[in-house]
């Protein structure tokens, strides 16, 4: 999802203005990206519900209020494209959301208990920054579980080629393998972790419906280390 230099310079520009409160702007941010913001959320898992919620609520966000309330393009730091920003930003508040519904889910008896006395209820939104914290932590999270699986050898292998632009011809040399038989290693390694990254993320929130091109978009916005 990475975009040219002047791509990113004619986004920050628009993005200036719609900070500037400039109505046309912001109209036409959400006419160009609310469509594949529907279909990322959608292709993620997100009911149709729901996606609509989350990004009504993100475009309201997007408009600068005269009070204290910041606006939420404050935040965007113009390192990658306004889509993939908005595009974590709708995913991160979705897994806020189903996280939030698991545990009413979870409190539903000691609710119905004490109904209208929930403490959950009374609890503050989580800020912004704990959003982000927590999708960080999660990709850290399924990608470190994926590594732990790898064997050392295999870790050693990719972090040569990845890391120190070790060639495979190299490495063949210091293996004492063919050419292709480090190229299947390397392939069945990365394939390897892709499955167990994602069989990861499935088991800590089964309702996230993650591919790996997914997953790899998200860390490079978040700019996540693979190796």
């Amino acid at each position: 999802m990475s975009s040219a230099p002047g791509d990113l310079d004619h986004e920050r520009l628009e993005v200036h203005r719609c900070q500037q409160g400039d109505p046309a702007a912001i109209a036409d941010l959400r006419h160009q990206h609310h469509p594949s913001l529907v279909n990322i959320l959608r292709a993620r898992g997100a009911s149709m519900d729901e996606t609509e919620e989350l990004l009504a609520d993100l475009w309201g966000d997007c408009v600068p209020t005269n009070d204290d309330q910041p606006c939420l393009l404050d935040k965007f730091s113009g390192k990658c494209s306004i889509q993939a920003w908005l595009a974590t930003v709708a995913t991160r508040r979705w897994i806020d959301l189903k996280r939030k519904q698991t545990r009413r889910g979870e409190n539903s008896l000691s609710a119905h208990d004490d109904e209208g006395n929930n403490p959950l209820e009374r609890l503050p939104a989580a800020s912004s920054q704990h959003r982000e914290d927590v999708l960080v932590e999660l990709l850290r999270d399924s990608l470190h579980a994926a590594f732990a699986t790898c064997p050392p050898a295999d870790m050693l292998m990719l972090r040569l080629v990845y890391l120190h632009g070790v060639s495979q011809r190299e490495l063949m040399r210091m293996w004492g393998w063919s050419e292709s038989k480090v190229s299947r290693q390397l392939s069945h390694a990365m394939k390897q972790i892709e499955q167990a990254t994602l069989a990861k993320l499935k088991q800590k929130d089964p309702w996230l419906d993650l591919t790996w091109q997914d997953f790899v978009d998200l860390c490079e916005t978040h700019r996540i280390g693979f190796l």
